[in-house]
């Protein structure tokens, strides 16, 4: 693997090695379940993975263990994330189709531009891995309806839980795909009785990831959510429709200017593409040995189309009306559920080639032209990608522009005033001396002589899990107003001040509900065959 990171997002990577580090770092220093990082926001900190999904950045710390490169290793995470989604999709077409357009299909999956593009150039690393999940989870469930054994209920659950673990938005996008997916195999199959497994799977996804899910939904009040829907802002997801073009009221460096254009070439591709397979579909709905795949075929073209409409400003009703889906920002997220669509009904394509072809060589020559054609379009991608060598991005840079992340009631303003985040003690009052003894990722020890109550100001926000002791005892941590960091008042003499970023009570028992949910699955799945 190269030592360089490929991406033309600059904000993305900067953010994502960065978190990474930090992650790996925390781990280093025997913290099982990091969720702060300490360089965030000028050396101020921030409760990144409240907010942020972990599983991606574990990932990156076991294969840093074998590579100790942090770029190595997230490349290979994304690289690995990629072919394995691939080798999901071939299990997944296989319950339909011949193992030959099943390997055609997931190779169709490995060589879409839109996939290269993803990898390559919008640095949008955690997305890239969440993709894993999407065909494990559909597949469990068509096994379930199809072969009524339960333990494909629990399979579904634990992916759906992996994949809440992994990317939030991409969880939300792909709940409402299986909620149809369940709903329509249990309406053509006349299986109503069937819409039982959509709580089910959700219920055992949400405690196998009760770890992360239940302190973000409990401790969101603490942080900057908003600053996803920035309605005041340039993230308000009206501004990236495809239609109307909004790029002229944004500023030119934003991704969205910049891509606009490549944007709109893959919703045309989609577009025309989908035209092509709709008379495909036609074709295989008068082959009755093709039932159970026509009626896939079906979904996942009616799912496609939606996906596209979510792209234009004329779904606008829907954006405001259902909860929570403005907070994905940007309407474009949309086509992963489109391109996995896509990719799916391409089958049509592989499969019905043949038949209508009966020279091999004629047959094979339009499959070469057609993986030629996307081969050509991923090595334009590539070449024209960006290049972030290891020197350029380590160490690595603060991350000081992620407001959803920032402590709530926090003053952006006045944490630049405070810059210089190699000063650890920004300020105190009363005179005595201090020294710092340790400083990691969620300890802070400081030594302080006075003859006089002495008050640190410290450079960590006050969130939620931070604990003061003073000599072992605890005691108050007040917070400045508008910055909000630390205040701690030390009595005079001499005395240790030790500062732990600890597990609220939320955050440890919803650990052990993970634990208890995964190990329970586990012992369901090897007592019982159905």
């Amino acid at each position: 693997m190269t030592s360089g990171y490929f991406s033309d997002s600059i904000d993305d990577t900067f953010a994502y090695t960065s978190w990474a580090w930090q992650f790996i770092e925390a781990l280093k220093e025997g913290i099982i379940y990091p969720r702060w990082t300490p360089l965030s926001f000028l050396g101020f900190g921030s409760p990144t993975f409240i907010l942020y999904s972990p599983f991606a950045f574990y990932l990156v710390a076991f294969l840093n263990t074998c590579t100790d490169s942090l770029i190595v290793a997230m490349n290979i995470a994304k690289f690995i994330s990629f072919f394995i989604s691939a080798l999901g999709l071939f299990f997944f077409v296989k319950e339909f189709y011949s193992v030959k357009v099943a390997l055609l299909t997931a190779s169709f999956y490995l060589i879409l531009p839109f996939h290269i593009f993803g990898v390559y150039k919008s640095g949008a690393f955690i997305s890239t891995v969440s993709l894993v999940w999407f065909s494990p989870i559909l597949l469990f469930v068509h096994r379930f309806i199809d072969r009524k054994e339960y333990k494909y209920i629990i399979y579904a659950g634990i992916c759906y839980g992996f994949l809440i673990l992994t990317h939030l938005v991409n969880t939300y996008m792909f709940t409402f795909v299986l909620i149809a997916f369940v709903i329509y195999l249990s309406m053509v199959k006349r299986a109503p009785k069937n819409i039982i497994i959509i709580p089910l799977i959700i219920t055992i996804g949400i405690f196998i990831s009760a770890a992360y899910i239940f302190p973000l939904v409990s401790e969101k009040q603490f942080i900057n959510f908003r600053a996803f829907i920035g309605e005041s802002g340039s993230f308000h997801y009206a501004n990236y429709f495809i239609l109307p073009n909004l790029t002229d009221k944004l500023p030119s460096y934003l991704f969205w200017p910049v891509y606009y254009n490549t944007f709109v070439s893959y919703v045309l591709f989609f577009s025309f593409f989908l035209l092509f397979i709709l008379f495909q579909i036609l074709k295989m709905n008068k082959l009755e040995e093709m039932e159970n795949a026509n009626r896939i075929n079906k979904f996942f073209f009616g799912t496609a189309l939606f996906s596209l409409f979510l792209l234009f400003g004329i779904s606008s009703f829907i954006w405001d009306n259902i909860p929570y889906l403005k907070y994905m920002q940007f309407p474009v997220r949309w086509l992963n559920i489109t391109a996995f669509c896509a990719v799916f009904l391409s089958a049509t394509i592989f499969f019905l080639i043949n038949p209508f072809h009966k020279e091999k060589k004629r047959y094979n020559f339009l499959i070469y032209i057609l993986f030629f054609i996307c081969i050509l379009l991923d090595y334009q991608i590539i070449s024209s990608a960006h290049i972030f060598k290891e020197k350029d991005i380590l160490p690595v840079k603060t991350v000081n522009w992620t407001m959803e992340h920032l402590p709530v009631n926090v003053n952006v303003e006045n944490i630049v005033k405070n810059a210089d985040y190699k000063v650890k003690i920004v300020d105190s009052e009363g005179e005595g001396d201090f020294k710092i003894r340790a400083w990691k990722s969620a300890e802070r020890i400081i030594e302080s002589r006075a003859n006089q109550t002495l008050t640190l100001r410290i450079r960590t926000f006050n969130f939620p899990g931070w604990t003061a002791y003073i000599d072992n005892m605890q005691t108050e941590i007040r917070t400045k107003k508008d910055i909000g960091d630390m205040l701690i008042d030390i009595p005079s003499g001499e005395h240790i001040l030790r500062l732990r970023f600890v597990d609220t009570p939320i955050r440890y028992y919803s650990k052990l509900i993970s634990l208890f949910s995964f190990f329970l699955m586990a012992f369901l799945v090897m007592t019982k065959k159905k």
